[in-house]
């Protein structure tokens, strides 16, 4: 279980604004004006202030997509076969009217909830998800940034949520997973995004940064922040993961990197 920072209880920050120009793709990121770039800004500002990373325009198609390193990320190809005519409708993942509902809080840069999403995840899309029997509720939140000179939490917390805006937060959060950094090295930079977003098929660029960049996102923000502050006995941590039967109110279930089997038998519970 990764702890919240001091950090938590201030609204996480970041901006995301993407370019592109001709057949360059750029991804620009800051965080309430400031960056963990210690390198070149934007346009030639030199200030480090903002972060700047242009790769190739993805291809259509997701054989030949391609990112700064030439071709889809690790474990893309396996995230989109996981996730493939399963119904994504903004942060919910599966049918809407699924019996169960699990709603999971997790930090992209996490290591507990890498151990989740990576082990656990896949597992219980193929035997519940997929036949109808759970549907997920993905919660973006940000606590481990720890410094004023960390931004890996703020970045990926904005960056899932403008997906969720094109019902591709559950592929782009994966994808990240699957290449997931160290915690706490400002590893979540504009590369990095450029090519989680360049290995998300039918991920629009353009819309991403909209999105992160409006109101919505802010609010999405906001409420995350407020759910975790008026529940300080359960949300303690990332993972946190709540399980719901029908439109029964969430009730807290774990916090840290759960049992498998424990957990399957929770929701199998809940089925009956």
């Amino acid at each position: 279980m990764r702890q919240a920072s001091p950090k938590v209880l201030g609204i996480a920050g970041g901006v995301i604004i993407l370019v592109i120009v001709a057949i360059v793709l750029a991804v620009v990121l800051s965080n309430n004006g400031s960056s963990a770039s210690s390198g070149s800004g934007c346009n030639g500002s030199g200030d480090g202030e903002t972060l700047c990373v242009a790769t190739g325009t993805p291809a259509v198609g997701s054989s030949t997509k391609k990112n700064a390193i030439g071709g889809p990320l690790p474990g893309a190809a396996a995230v989109a076969t996981l996730l493939k005519g399963i119904p994504q409708n903004a942060f919910t993942l599966g049918n809407p009217d699924a019996p169960v509902t699990l709603t999971e809080y997790i930090d992209l840069q996490c290591p507990d909830c890498d151990a989740f999403e990576t082990t656990e995840f896949a597992p219980l899309v193929n035997k519940y998800v997929r036949p109808g029997k759970l549907k997920i509720v993905v919660q973006p939140w940000s606590i481990l940034d720890r410094t004023s000179t960390e931004f890996d939490s703020d970045r990926g917390q904005k960056a899932t949520i403008a997906a969720a805006a094109q019902n591709k937060a559950f592929n782009f959060a994966q994808v990240l997973y699957d290449n997931q950094g160290t915690e706490g090295t400002n590893w979540m930079n504009d590369a990095m995004i450029s090519n989680i977003a360049a290995s998300v098929d039918g991920l629009k660029p353009q819309q991403l940064v909209t999105d992160a960049n409006g109101p919505t996102t802010k609010q999405v923000i906001n409420s995350i922040t407020n759910f975790a502050n008026s529940h300080p006995t359960e949300m303690t941590g990332t993972p946190t993961l709540y399980l719901a039967k029908g439109s029964g109110t969430p009730q807290w279930y774990y916090t840290g990197v759960p049992d498998l089997s424990s957990l399957e038998a929770a929701i199998d519970a809940r089925l009956k």
